[in-house]
């Protein structure tokens, strides 16, 4: 009997010890977490609250233009490249077209906001592309040049195989093509084994061609700018291919036609200058 009150006694204290130790190591934790508990106990959160809560929630994620959006109690915001909106007591994320229908004609304030946005950001991404070495890229000049456009490309991207399937198109309208390369897959992974068969390829058009309309691939072992344009790709928030950057920083998000984008082109008068034009 002594011997099981002996047990009993030394079960209870290891127990205390612990629970002791459990609620130690949650303080210790909870001070190098963000203070997200404590953003939920209140009812509205400001902007800077907003953003320390989605970064806690989204840690890997580029979170870009919190703003209050139209409707109150609403705020909308940039997630890698997307436009998302959160409720501001923090608890509600949506995604989806905000449209305006107390006007005769209904407003997309969804498609109105990543307008703004673009305008913001067109500067920078013309100055990131114009920092780049056109060497760095494969280009497919147009012999009558009047525009020059850079595609983020991947090489199993059905809409990327397409534009390349109608590049004569581009090129006989005077548009100039400049790959960069997205594997969307990461850079160890076959999407990214490919493209460096293309990079590393004495004749780097022929390659591109082979790999996007023949599924002809091509080993590649050398230096490649594959990081540089990643991190282009993470600065530029971009999710998807073909990305293209027009003359003037514009993001096109997916595939146009040759003549619809060169109507693009033409509406945006003279461009700045684009580097190594």
């Amino acid at each position: 009997m002594q011997n099981l009150s002996k047990l009993l006694f030394i079960g209870l204290l290891g127990s205390l010890l612990l629970a002791a130790g459990s609620q130690a190591a949650t303080k210790e934790a909870t001070k190098a977490m963000p203070n997200v508990k404590s953003l939920k106990q209140v009812d509205t959160l400001n902007k800077a609250q907003i953003k320390q809560l989605l970064q806690a929630k989204f840690p890997s994620a580029s979170i870009q233009h919190i703003a209050p959006s139209e409707i109150d109690g609403l705020y909308s915001f940039v997630l890698q490249g997307d436009l998302y909106y959160i409720a501001n007591n923090g608890k509600y994320l949506l995604k989806g077209q905000m449209l305006d229908i107390s006007t005769p004609k209904v407003r997309n304030l969804s498609s109105e906001r990543m307008a703004e946005i673009q305008k913001k950001e067109s500067p920078m991404r013309m100055a990131e592309i114009n920092k780049l070495d056109e060497s760095s890229m494969v280009v497919y000049k147009a012999p009558n040049e009047q525009h020059v456009i850079t595609i983020f490309t991947d090489v199993d991207c059905g809409f990327c195989q397409k534009l390349h399937r109608e590049r004569q198109d581009y090129l006989d309208l005077g548009i100039t093509l400049r790959y960069l390369a997205f594997p969307r897959a990461g850079l160890d992974s076959k999407s990214a084994d490919k493209l460096r068969g293309i990079w590393c390829a004495s004749d780097q058009q022929t390659a591109m061609t082979d790999a996007k309309i023949r599924n002809k691939y091509r080993n590649g072992n050398c230096k490649t700018p594959f990081k540089e344009h990643m991190a282009l790709v993470r600065k530029f928030g971009l999710n998807g291919t073909p990305g293209i950057i027009l003359e003037n920083g514009d993001l096109i998000g997916g595939y146009l036609p040759a003549q619809v984008l060169n109507r693009r082109l033409n509406e945006l008068g003279n461009p700045s200058t684009v580097a190594n034009k």
